[in-house]
């Protein structure tokens, strides 16, 4: 079973990064070695990396729909 979180959730729990709020600008990905685009697993669909949910114990991602919207 899945246990899904926000991006910005696991960042800070898994890797210790914390995301800002507001718009972020791309140098702060690549200061970070972060993706700022990343690809659903299920849908393979892309989206902003701050948008995805993130299963916390794979760190494979998944967009809002396959996610169906919700945290664990």
């Amino acid at each position: 079973m899945k246990k899904l979180t926000s991006a910005r959730n696991y960042l800070i729990q898994r890797i210790g990064i914390e995301m800002p709020f507001d718009s972020i600008p791309g140098s702060w990905f690549a200061e970070n070695g972060l993706p700022m685009i990343v690809r659903c697993t299920c849908c393979e669909s892309t989206m902003a990396m701050p948008s995805a949910f993130v299963d916390y114990d794979t760190g494979e991602t998944y967009c809002s729909s396959c996610a169906g919207a919700t945290e664990d």
